[in-house]
């Protein structure tokens, strides 16, 4: 039978912080709360539905907005390059021979076919149409047939430049040319993640797969905790989804970090820490699931799992984990930074998503997971993993690179499409309301793209 909550519906539940006081070892200070408070105001469907609303997005938000595109261990080598297309915008970024790295409109400027199809070490950038080349670097090479084109001067004839800048690996571009700095707008998130080693992470898996929604109802999908309660029923018994915390750091960055390795109140109540060590383990839950359980006088199961946390993590890492705080290496620590790229923090796994509007499509969008690991101390770091992209009839629980997660985003799909056949049903004068508290991170991307649509 069923446990009701020890709390009612208009009680806020324990909070995260009153968690942290219990932990065997302390979290850091910048897992502290801060909290805002934007209103009750319902959002209109139609900024999901509406195709006028999407292209107004299309030039006030999404060429206007920091966009990550690759890591730079993509591009190692002078002329290796990587194609990035994002809506119907197409950019190659390219390893100079200096080391650095340009990004170029990847359009051939004689009759604009894509100038390149696929990444991939280039000694030139050769039009497959009419033969038009241009140098790695974007300035003009050939024309083979000059005598009849009096019109172009090579020398200003070079491939439109994009901003380009780079943090921790992950290389972002911007088209427009004056946008804020990138790491001026992912503050603190470039700080909070350094001190969790993102330098010295590698990818390890990369999935994609369409949904048929708009890009804001699939980013939701992943900025609040509390759908777990009947989307993932199976991690109620480890998860507090209700004890999350949601931040909003910056206009630009939020975060939520949700407790995991303790039980929810809307759970059956399982009294026996041993029990709840065992059914965090057969979840898959950031520890071996195949790990004999056997917790020590009095331990609970969370200190438990960060034990083996740290165990595992430096017998696979060579790093010292010791000093590590419980939180830091058992919870999810997730980060957005407006308005697509998704970065979760800790020492464990790091889960990145990465959202993109699909085929000019305001209700269809390009869903991707990564996921980054922390490499070995000694020896060289990995090759990132290739792109799995999954077809519209395959279940991202056939992407075994994900482990257990792979079925976890099976169910967040299941609901996207659904959402989206929804908000049409909606109508033009229908809203959507979210939460005070629990969906701040949802109001907070509808309030950035409002503030972005104003400029």
């Amino acid at each position: 039978m069923t446990v009701k909550p020890k709390f009612d519906g208009e009680v806020r539940p324990s909070t995260y912080q009153d968690l942290l006081a219990t932990d065997s070892r302390p979290a850091p200070a910048l897992l502290g709360e801060t909290t805002v408070d934007f209103g009750l105001e319902p959002v209109p469907a139609s900024n999901y539905t509406s195709r006028a609303f999407f292209e107004k997005e299309i030039e006030k938000v999404w060429l206007k907005t920091w966009q990550y595109v690759c890591r730079e261990e993509h591009v190692p080598e002078p002329g290796d390059t990587y194609v990035y297309d994002l809506l119907d915008k197409t950019a190659i970024v390219t390893r100079q021979p200096d080391g650095s790295l340009k990004a170029m409109q990847n359009v051939c400027l004689h009759r604009g076919r894509k100038l390149v199809t696929s990444g991939g070490c280039k000694q030139q950038f050769r039009c497959p149409y009419h033969g038009f080349t241009w140098n790695t670097d974007g300035s003009f090479r050939e024309n083979p047939f000059g005598w009849d084109f009096p019109q172009i001067d090579p020398k200003r004839f070079s491939l439109p430049e994009l901003r380009l800048e780079t943090w921790a690996g992950f290389v972002f571009i911007n088209f427009d040319p004056a946008a804020t700095p990138l790491k001026e707008q992912m503050w603190p998130l470039t700080e909070h993640l350094e001190h969790w080693r993102i330098e010295d992470c590698t990818m390890v898996a990369h999935v994609g797969k369409i949904a048929h929604a708009n890009w804001k109802a699939c980013a939701e999908a992943f900025l609040e905790s509390h759908h777990v309660y009947t989307t993932h029923p199976q991690i109620n018994g480890t998860n507090a989804f209700e004890s999350t915390q949601y931040d909003v750091l910056s206009d630009h960055v939020t975060r939520f970090i949700s407790p995991v390795a303790v039980t929810s109140a809307f759970h059956p109540k399982l009294d026996d820490e041993q029990r709840v060590a065992l059914l965090f383990g057969r979840a898959g839950m950031r520890m071996d699931s195949q790990a004999e359980v056997v917790l020590g006088p009095g331990q609970t199961a969370r200190a438990y799992a960060a034990e083996n946390a740290r165990r595992e993590l430096a017998a696979a890492t060579g790093f010292d984990f010791e000093g590590a705080g419980d939180a830091e290496v058992t919870d999810g620590i997730a980060y957005d930074f407006f308005p697509s790229f998704h970065l979760w923090g800790g020492y464990r796994d790091k889960i990145c998503y990465r959202f993109r509007p699909w085929e000019m499509d305001h209700e269809k969008t390009l869903l991707e997971v990564m996921l980054f690991r922390i490499a070995p101390k000694d020896g060289p770091k990995p090759p990132p993993a290739a792109f799995n992209m999954l077809g519209e009839d395959d279940p991202w629980s056939g992407a075994a690179e994900l482990g257990f997660l792979a079925g976890v985003y099976d169910q967040d799909q299941s609901n996207m499409a659904p959402v989206q056949a929804g908000l049409r049903a909606l109508g033009e004068t229908g809203v959507v309301q979210f939460s005070r508290y629990q969906e701040i991170r949802c109001r907070n991307l509808h309030r950035m793209v409002a503030e972005y649509m104003k400029r």
